[in-house]
């Protein structure tokens, strides 16, 4: 019989990966009262027949006791250890009384999803890896989300004429779409029509009827007078359209041709937890190995937006994420010292625009950057 023994921490990814790469017909599971709680968040991803213990975390001869028996219980089984997870003194000492058994191999995870055996010095990676049962673990289970791949060639090509619309009047553009009053965003939300005003400019918009398409029009003026009047329409054009829709499009459109990205999601809102006032994600990049958040701004006027940003990085997406700020305009000297304290990559698309196309070398500078950091581990 294959049968897994896995100490239960306060971080539970590892443990449930290390159960999915291992494939084992039994697992024992060493937790603590502190641990109780992640226990039941992987017993409640996993069908597997189990036996659970309850351990102490400080007491040496107590751990190497429960140790010992396990190992001369199974000692004609195939036994996997994994000590990702769990105190140091479980670690050291499950460690130490398996790695005598010819029988057993003891296990590690590291950050980069890759579990290493310290009996022969091999390791693997390419077992499952499932971004939603991460969450889930975590209590953080995600729900509201956009897949990348429901955006269509008409709301390609409708979000890069919102940019040029965008740069004919760049004050009314950001009042009309992006720095909306509290009644107008419930506006925005609750009816299916409107038209919001900026001195001259104006924006109408109409969502999907039964009989109609969605659509936005556009009436901008710039400062010397001239107009310019556009009605764009396809299916994802009010979201596009307002609350920066378009550069956060742009941003994943960029990203979906890296060549670690295997699934993209936009608008992610995880529920809200308590001391954080941010539970929103504009991307998250699902690498195959671990998880990249994206947050998306033209331009960092506050600071403060890159504290929350680590934050919600931590609690939501565990020790082993990523997190990067990608802004339109240049990042000031004060947000990039921001973005490398809190361990954050930053990139400007400044610098990658020549008369509004992308240069190629430019963006790869920004593949390169996450592939650099990508699977680099978060100490």
């Amino acid at each position: 019989m294959k049968v897994h023994i896995t100490l239960v921490g306060g971080q539970p990814v590892p443990v449930y990966h290390g159960i999915v790469a291992t494939q084992p017909d039994k697992v024992i599971y060493i937790y603590s009262q502190q641990s109780a709680k992640a226990l039941e968040s992987i017993k409640a991803e996993l069908n597997l027949p189990h036996e659970v213990f309850l351990l102490t975390p400080v007491n040496p001869q107590e751990i190497k006791k429960k140790a010992e028996e396990l190992a001369e219980i199974y000692k004609d089984d195939d036994v996997t250890v994994n000590i990702s997870s769990g105190p140091k003194s479980w670690s050291h000492l499950f460690g130490l009384t398996f790695d005598k058994y010819p029988n057993a191999d003891v296990v590690y995870i590291d950050q980069n999803n890759v579990l290493w055996n310290y009996s022969d010095f091999t390791h693997k990676s390419d077992f499952k890896y499932d971004m939603f049962a991460i969450f889930r673990l975590a209590d953080n289970a995600l729900k509201h989300y956009t897949d990348f791949s429901v955006y269509t060639e008409e709301d390609d090509v409708c979000a890069k004429e919102i940019e040029k619309i965008r740069r004919f009047n760049f004050s009314d553009f950001n009042h009309l779409t992006a720095i909306l009053s509290s009644e107008n965003q419930k506006q925005l939300h609750d009816c299916k029509s409107g038209e919001f005003f900026s001195g001259y400019s104006s924006v109408r918009w109409h969502k999907e009827t039964a009989t109609e398409e969605p659509h936005v029009t556009f009436n901008i003026y710039d400062k010397y007078g001239k107009e310019t009047e556009k009605e764009l329409s396809s299916p994802h054009i009010i979201e596009l359209a307002f609350n920066s829709g378009w550069f956060e499009y742009k941003i994943a459109r960029i990203l979906s041709k890296w060549n670690k990205a295997e699934n993209i999601y936009m608008n992610c809102k995880f529920p809200s937890k308590e001391n954080l006032d941010k539970n929103e994600v504009d991307i998250i990049v699902d690498t195959g190995t671990k998880l990249l958040f994206v947050e998306c701004k033209t331009q960092i006027a506050d600071t403060t937006t890159i504290d929350k940003f680590s934050t919600v990085v931590k609690t939501y997406g565990g020790t082993g994420s990523k997190g990067i700020f990608i802004t339109d305009s240049q990042m000031k000297n004060l947000a990039t010292e921001k973005c490398n304290e809190r361990k954050l990559m930053h990139f400007s698309l400044h610098y990658t625009s020549q008369n509004g196309k992308f240069a190629t070398t430019d963006i790869n500078k920004l593949y390169e950057l996450l592939d650099n950091e990508l699977f680099n581990f978060n100490i």
